[in-house]
């Protein structure tokens, strides 16, 4: 059905699929998720505190979700252990519609590689935490912590958030106990991860996609562009086979953590840079500093026309694009075709096992 699909938004733009690389099964269908959100509510109006995913269709009612396979055991057994003590609090959770309540989410993520465990509690600033009290209801936090064999918590958090939008934020941070972040190793590299900082959801899966997709590209390779790259883990990697690497992302956050990461691995031929797509590629442009060849892994709604656009102004021999979303794929792939390139080879992956979500990588060819 996903194969379907990606063929379908590409056949519905006019786009030839070329060297198209059936769908290809995540390493693991089970417990392949490093980060959950849970959300503090109530299943049934003035029923008891449940903590867990929106019910579908439903705004209000949250679910337990307690007993979650997508996600590791670890995440379960302090799921439950949260719910019971937010049960025994006396805290009240956040209403949507009155804006009252203190306890909004919990944020588990985890280091597939390394074990380590990042707890993050987000409440309103309307109430006092008594931290010494979530602490110790934590599983196995006390001495060796540990939330499943081999797993371990290195870090609580408590984010303070008083907007109004349902989206986790933080006014504030303070760590309770531990330190802000958990390590992650991909790709060969070691990656630090904050409490909000973004990560791919299935280390293993997007390892082997990222490790295809490099194996698309031509070596020798002066200067890339990595054109929305996160916390730099394709810029990193790609840095092996480059003579400089520019990062180039809007969050701020994220690229503090790409430089972090790169001082990390000792990498010194990779940049960042803060700013909008399109206006960062002409700053760099107009400085002279015009690359080689382009990566891009845009959001789900694609490549901005204008970033597009200017991307296509390089010129360049090749593009590497990682997509998440095959319809916009194949709308800008439509537009990178009456430009005068071509689909090499298309590769796609279930990420997302048991989701409609397919990711797609594609090395892109001039003709």
């Amino acid at each position: 059905m996903k194969d379907a699909e990606v063929l379908r938004h590409l056949e519905a733009c006019g786009v030839r699929a070329g060297d198209y690389r059936p769908l290809k099964a995540a390493p693991a269908v089970h417990r392949y998720r490093n980060k959950m959100e849970y959300s503090f509510g109530d299943e049934v109006k003035g029923g008891e505190m449940t903590l867990g995913l929106h019910k579908k269709g439903s705004y209000m009612s949250v679910l337990n979700t307690t007993e979650c396979l997508l996600v590791p055991e670890s995440f379960n057994r302090i799921h439950l252990a949260v719910l019971e003590w937010a049960r025994k609090s006396g805290h009240g959770f956040y209403h949507k519609r009155s804006h009252s309540g203190f306890l909004r989410s919990l944020v588990l993520r985890r280091g597939e590689r390394t074990g380590e465990v990042l707890v993050n509690l987000v409440t309103t600033s309307g109430e006092a935490l008594d931290a010494g009290a979530f602490l110790a209801a934590l599983p196995d936090l006390a001495g060796a912590p540990r939330g499943a064999a081999g797993d371990r918590i290195v870090g609580v958090l408590h984010t303070v958030n008083d907007r109004r939008s349902d989206v986790v934020a933080a006014d504030s941070v303070e760590v309770l106990h531990g330190r802000s972040h958990y390590f992650e190793e991909l790709l060969g590299l070691r990656f630090k991860v904050g409490g909000f900082t973004f990560f791919q959801t299935n280390t293993s899966a997007v390892e082997r996609m990222f490790e295809e997709a490099f194996s698309f590209l031509e070596g020798g390779r002066g200067t890339l562009y990595d054109v929305y790259c996160g916390t730099g883990a394709i810029s990193l990697a790609l840095s092996r086979s480059a003579g400089r690497v520019v990062g180039i992302e809007l969050s701020g956050e994220s690229v503090a953590a790409a430089r972090e990461n790169a001082a990390l691995n000792q990498i010194g031929n990779c940049e960042f840079h803060a700013g909008d797509a399109l206006e960062v590629m002409e700053a760099l442009s107009a400085q002279g500093l015009r690359p080689d060849a382009i990566a891009v892994d845009p959001p789900r709604m694609g490549l901005h026309p204008k970033a597009l656009k200017k991307v296509l102004s390089f010129d360049l021999p090749e593009i590497l694009y990682i997509s998440c979303n095959p319809k916009t794929f194949a709308e800008n792939m439509a537009v990178m075709q009456n430009a005068g390139y071509a689909l090499g080879t298309l590769g796609a992956y279930d990420n997302f096992p048991y989701t409609r979500h397919t990711e797609l990588a594609a090395h892109i060819v001039k003709v």
